[in-house]
């Protein structure tokens, strides 16, 4: 599975620059264009915290293992909850890992979704959104949150891990989520600050270690001692871009030749066709998603937040980032990921649904009540 995904991308990077070069008579030559073109936005979020990332591992190792050691949990589950897989979460997981297939799993599983989510996808959004949209988004992020630890056990069941370190590890996991749905359901003005804040810490630390390398770089100036080589940063930035130069066309194909499918889809579901793109554009990036919120209808807006949360980037960035790092593990992290998207999708149609009927039937109530009266 690993290597089929891998060289199914890869056939389509080739035909995206064929067709580039011939003049985009496919129109994916211009797809495969919009992935490249991803180099110099991935380069300005991922170089710098990647840089950083043996110094953040010397940190926290001194903080978090001593507390895991008592409950007998791994240490790479920690960070791996707050930084995603790409920025950061893998090295720093693996750096902390007690045993060998902890370090991947928490690296890459756990930090592909949960990881993500916190560090990326929440302070992204809310930046994009309106106030009107946090209520669908809250709904959608609980949704999609609470359907993480699912796709972490299918993901931990496929890489054959010991059924008990298994569960015991995802047990914090599944809590944290859940305070975390339940937070933004609640109160969702103080977690929005929260995350808020913690997303631009991380972007400013990214900048950060990003200033340090350029001032090694131009001055042959080291500030700062334990920086990753710049080249590791820059040959994982370079693979990434390659990756989605073909998964865009990839899924630009699937998207024109199914369209009609799809279309049929949502409308079972009850969701529009611009909530129906928005999934299928969360495989690449979930900015696809809340850059076109608005367009959403209600129901759509909580979905397509749901599957942002657990299922997005499956076949973008992170697959990329995977496939470079840990082509081994790619059949686990697609597992996770459509496994707790797919979930998510029906949970949150489902739950929405059901709220909507509660609803009518209350409204309806009070008439009928009133009129009696």
């Amino acid at each position: 599975m690993d290597k089929f995904v891998l060289y199914l991308i890869g056939s389509f990077f080739v035909i995206g620059a064929i067709d580039y070069i011939t003049g985009n008579h496919l129109k994916l030559g211009g797809k495969f264009e919009e992935g490249i073109k991803t180099m110099g936005a991935l380069g300005l979020a991922m170089i710098g915290i990647l840089s950083l990332a043996p110094i953040f591992t010397n940190f926290l190792s001194a903080m978090i293992i001593p507390i895991c050691e008592v409950f007998h949990l791994d240490p790479s589950i920690v960070p791996a909850a707050f930084l995603a897989v790409d920025m950061g979460g893998y090295q720093v997981a693996n750096e902390l890992a007690l045993t060998k297939e902890m370090g991947p799993f928490s690296g890459i599983i756990i930090a592909s979704t949960l990881g993500a989510t916190i560090s990326f996808s929440i302070p992204v959004a809310l930046g994009m959104l309106s106030k009107e949209d946090e209520t669908y988004f809250s709904k959608g992020v609980l949704v999609g949150i609470i359907t993480i630890p699912i796709g972490c056990l299918a993901a931990g069941l496929w890489q054959k891990m010991n059924i008990n370190i298994l569960v015991w590890n995802l047990v914090p996991i599944f809590v944290f989520a859940i305070f975390l749905g339940v937070g933004l359901l609640k109160a969702p003005h103080v977690f929005i600050k929260v995350f808020n804040v913690f997303g631009k810490l991380i972007m400013s630390l990214s900048t950060i270690g990003l200033l340090l390398q350029g001032i090694d770089v131009i001055f042959g100036v080291r500030l700062v001692s334990g920086l990753a080589p710049l080249s590791e940063s820059t040959v994982i930035v370079g693979k990434i871009a390659f990756v989605l130069g073909g998964a865009y066309p990839m899924l630009a194909l699937i998207n024109r030749i199914f369209k009609n499918s799809f279309k049929e889809i949502g409308e079972k579901f009850g969701i529009n066709s611009a909530s129906v793109a928005g999934i299928l554009g969360s495989l690449a990036s979930n900015l696809l998603v809340f850059g076109t919120f608005k367009e959403m209808n209600p129901k759509g807006k909580v979905v397509c937040t749901a599957f942002g949360v657990s299922g997005a980037f499956v076949f973008g960035g992170q697959f990329g980032f995977v496939s470079g790092v840990a082509p081994e593990m790619l059949g686990a992290f697609i597992i996770s990921k459509l496994t707790a998207g797919i979930i998510s999708i029906v949970l949150a149609a489902w739950l929405y649904d059901r709220e909507h009927k509660e609803f009518s039937l209350k409204e309806n109530g009070g008439i009928s009540n009133g009129y009696q009266g």
